[in-house]
């Protein structure tokens, strides 16, 4: 046998044994007697390999890629849960970004939201006529009329507002994440839903048929915490649906072990979506409906300019995480560890 052939042999029993192990790297992991004897045994065949593959000198990759890999297995079973909580920076920032970034379901979410989000807007900018028959004319006068007057509350009576916001913001990422595990296709309707509503309403408010001063206060209120709180719907179907596949398909496990499984596997994504909710909610609560005018006094421009830049880091923040630190581990974890 070749070493190409002994490598591709193996492969399988290394790639199993790295997925178990991702599943375990979450605090909240229940561990089954069944996973324990399945990592014990992938663990002690990978120790074999690593030795074998020492005395017979195959390619340095190869055994590099496997000392890590039955490092990591040593770890998972024989580390104390204060070494977990002791990664707990390493997990947030590397391997919780990779994890969602690997999933299909992400990717299906921020597609399903985001192109007719972005359609609709463009249309009802374009004709918003449209609008009225998507929202309603009697919603749309209700929104038009809200942002009528000038945006200058003092932050400092907004405070409750940050647990109304991320109560009412959170209720919107529930729906989606419940109706997402309960049955895939409500969860989906619900996702496309919010998209075109909100699509509709964002290129509403900035057709012609409303003032400029109106579309100036709606998107000063709307701009700031509009990445954080859209990314956080996106992600919470994400979670309900890769939860909800594990129902569907259960890769030769029983319903209830696959939903488990499922589980572990969506609570990164979860926890991101919680953190950017709540990021969100102190954005529009504290942020969102004052001018704070000494501080752009302080840097020379208007309200709305603060409001776009820090739209614009926020979003640069989430393309970092996602595409910077989950891209950058997904890569190297898929093509550079053996």
């Amino acid at each position: 046998m070749t070493i190409s052939e002994l490598i591709a042999a193996r492969e399988p029993d290394w790639k199993a044994l790295e997925n178990l192990i991702d599943s375990y790297s979450s605090v909240f992991r229940r561990k089954t007697p069944e996973d324990v004897a399945k990592l014990t045994s992938l663990y002690r065949a990978a120790s074999s390999d690593l030795a074998l593959a020492e005395s017979y000198q195959l390619p340095e990759a190869t055994i590099g890629y496997l000392n890590n890999l039955v490092g990591r297995a040593h770890n998972c079973l024989y580390r104390k849960r204060r070494v977990l909580w002791s990664e707990f920076w390493r997990v947030l920032f590397f391997d919780a970004p990779r994890w969602i970034v690997s999933e299909p379901t992400f990717w299906v979410a921020l597609a399903l939201f985001w192109i007719p989000f972005c359609v609709c807007e463009y249309k009802c900018m374009a004709e918003p006529e449209f609008a009225e028959q998507v929202v309603g004319g009697g919603q749309l006068d209700m929104i038009r009329s809200m942002y009528s007057n000038a945006l200058d509350e003092d932050p400092v009576d907004r405070l409750d507002m940050v647990a109304f916001y991320a109560y009412h913001n959170g209720s919107i990422g529930l729906k989606s994440f419940c109706l997402s595990v309960l049955g895939l296709v409500p969860g989906l309707l619900i996702l496309v839903s919010n998209a075109v509503a909100l699509g509709s309403v964002f290129g509403y408010m900035q057709s012609g048929v409303v003032g400029s001063d109106v579309t100036a206060n709606f998107l000063e209120f709307t701009t700031a915490h509009g990445p954080f709180e859209l990314t956080a719907i996106v992600l919470s179907a994400a979670a309900g649906m890769r939860i909800g596949f594990g129902l569907i398909k259960t890769g030769g496990y029983s319903r209830l072990d696959s939903i488990r499984r499922a589980a572990i596997q969506a609570f990164p994504t979860i926890a991101a979506a919680l953190t950017l909710f709540c990021l969100a909610a102190t954005i529009e609560g504290l942020f969102s409906p004052s001018r704070h005018q000494w501080f752009c006094d302080l840097l020379g421009v208007d309200s709305l300019t603060l409001k776009k830049g820090l739209a614009g880091l926020s979003t640069a923040l989430l393309i970092f995480y996602f595409a910077g630190l989950g891209g950058i581990g997904f890569v190297k974890n898929r093509f550079f560890q053996r």
